[in-house]
């Protein structure tokens, strides 16, 4: 795993500038998924050489997510959800 994903390229960048500012070989690209036909909904990937735990540790304070991240595997609680539809009160 060497790749970083965002939805923002603003997000992305700032992550390349930190990492190449501590001496990483970074680059980003535009990558689409399977279904997308408009090019702006493109998330974008950032290719980090070396991948280290340093890489790992920023991921999550520049916005972005590790593709097959077990936090995101959906091991955590759902939230409670209400018991019935919520009611709206009129006035008058």
């Amino acid at each position: 795993m060497s790749e970083i994903w965002f939805d923002e390229r603003d997000d992305a960048d700032e992550l390349v500038k930190a990492l190449e500012a501590e001496g990483y070989t970074v680059t980003a690209r535009r990558e689409g998924f399977a279904g997308e036909d408009d090019a702006e909904d493109h998330a974008w990937a950032v290719v980090v050489e070396p991948f280290d735990e340093r890489v790992v540790e920023m991921v999550d304070v520049y916005g972005g997510w590790l593709p097959g991240d077990e936090r995101l595997s959906g091991d955590a609680p759902a939230p409670d959800l209400p018991d019935g539809p919520k009611r709206l009160k009129r006035e008058g």
